[in-house]
């Protein structure tokens, strides 16, 4: 009886093993490929790259070659496993700048695109601006573009980014904003960092903040901010928990009270 039982135990076992070697299907566990409209999106943001000093593109490639042809499988792209669509790019500059050229329109492609980060590269839009096709990458809800020196003012296009929910444009730069009214067309946006940008002209700043009760953390430092006429203490902050308004000359005291900080 144990010989049996013994022998009944290796059977289930080895068909396991097989089952496991072999699905059945429609039971693949295999992640999809990437879809092929959106492998030539990269390549056409790729092509806008005039240098790549640390090789974070050197995978990226047509015909696969030394790279890979599904592009999932590249640096700094993150697909679902579901359906292959690019989900995420993730390509920070390290250390140095990385990547230095245009970046392409190409990215409108990818319209399941919900995670971008070109971080502390020297990348630049249309005549060196932050580029406004941005804004219609609906799907996007965390966008970092800290560390590139664009020129000029931000795109109000970026409004339009309902799902956003991180956004990072810290910029010691040239880039500046007359108006932030676009902001509270974003109301899921939880952290925000505007350090560096030029906002000495916008002066209804804390009443646009008031109007984004989703923000959790709000950076304004080194903005040129004009002081407020009212404080922010009155007004809807009620989720914020971190605020850095440092190296502002206001020209009389603006009381910032976060939630949680106490009366």
């Amino acid at each position: 009886m144990l010989v049996l039982l013994v022998i009944a135990c290796c059977f289930f076992l080895a068909a396991h093993a097989q089952q496991q070697n072999h699905p059945a299907a429609g039971g693949s566990t295999a992640s999809a490929s990437c879809v092929p409209h959106e492998r030539d999106a990269l390549l056409a943001f790729k092509h806008g790259v005039t240098s790549d000093p640390d090789g974070l593109l050197n995978s990226w490639r047509p015909d696969g070659g030394h790279g890979e042809l599904d592009c999932c499988r590249w640096r700094g792209v993150l697909c679902s496993n579901q359906t292959g669509h690019v989900q995420k790019l993730r390509l920070r500059g390290t250390g140095r700048k990385t990547l230095v050229g245009q970046i392409s329109p190409s990215l409108l492609a990818l319209e399941h695109l919900d995670h971008l980060d070109l971080s502390n590269n020297d990348l630049e839009g249309p005549n060196g601006r932050l580029p406004e096709f941005l804004g219609s990458l609906k799907s996007l809800k965390y966008l970092d573009l800290s560390g590139i020196q664009f020129r000029g003012s931000v795109p109000p296009q970026l409004g339009n980014l309902s799902e956003l929910q991180h956004l990072d444009l810290s910029n010691y730069g040239g880039i500046n904003s007359t108006d932030l009214s676009w902001l509270t067309r974003l109301p899921s946006i939880q952290y925000l960092n505007l350090d560096g940008v030029n906002l000495s002209t916008v002066v209804h700043w804390p009443h646009v903040m008031s109007m984004i009760p989703s923000l959790r953390a709000l950076h304004l430092s080194g903005c040129s901010l004009a002081s407020a006429n009212q404080s922010l203490k009155h007004l809807n902050l009620t989720k914020l928990e971190e605020l850095d308004a440092s190296r502002n000359s206001f020209n009389h005291p603006v009381a910032i009270q976060p939630a949680g900080s106490g009366t």
